[in-house]
């Protein structure tokens, strides 16, 4: 069975709660008897270099802590850059695109990108059917939003421009309860059975 519906991607900065809101929407999908499956342009970006990052840094690229990330997280962008300056922003999008499933609704956790004319924006958006969700997570200081900041010069550029693509935008707080975190979600998520009803 062909579905003609979107796919769905996430953006938003390191840290901002990409792989929660779509542990989420999966949930949700679940529910409503959608099939959907999770792809990650920066899986493959691990993968490519993760012998390297092993036989370098001792630090293996696809199963390491928030700390090692932290460590390796200049390489896999520098890396992820020269790959994307080659091919104008196509590399790891075409390569991704083949794990695309046509049965599904795919839910690609890491649109960072809206630099070259048809960069990760423009492909989720006008080439494979999808919609985009921006997502800023922020704190509560002495009664002010104070969001979670870019973790390097690529989200700085980039994130403005991603979000300003954005088809949904998703401001949420830190939360350590799960059920506070699907509440709030409640806006995107009925947003998406919109789309999909």
């Amino acid at each position: 069975m062909k579905f003609k519906y979107k796919n769905i991607g996430l953006s938003g900065v390191a840290g901002c709660g990409k792989n929660t809101v779509c542990d989420i929407i999966k949930k949700f999908l679940n529910r409503l008897d959608l099939p959907c499956n999770e792809l990650s342009i920066a899986r493959n970006l691990k993968e490519e270099v993760n012998e390297t990052c092993k036989k370098l840094y001792g630090i293996d690229s696809i199963n390491c802590s928030r700390e090692e990330k932290g460590v390796i997280r200049p390489f896999l962008v520098s890396h992820g850059q020269i790959r994307r300056n080659l091919s104008s922003g196509r590399h790891w999008i075409d390569r991704l695109e083949k794990e695309l499933d046509p049965e599904k609704i795919n839910i690609i956790t890491d649109i960072r990108f809206n630099e070259y004319d048809k960069d990760e924006c423009y492909w989720i958006k006008n080439e494979i059917n999808g919609v985009l969700v921006h997502i800023s997570r922020f704190n509560n200081i002495n009664g002010k939003r104070v969001f979670i900041p870019p973790a390097n010069e690529a989200e700085r550029e980039n994130d403005p421009k991603v979000k300003a693509e954005s088809d949904f935008i998703l401001n949420w707080p830190t939360e350590h309860d799960n059920n506070l975190k699907i509440f709030n979600c409640k806006k995107l998520l009925n947003w998406i059975k919109n789309i999909y009803a």
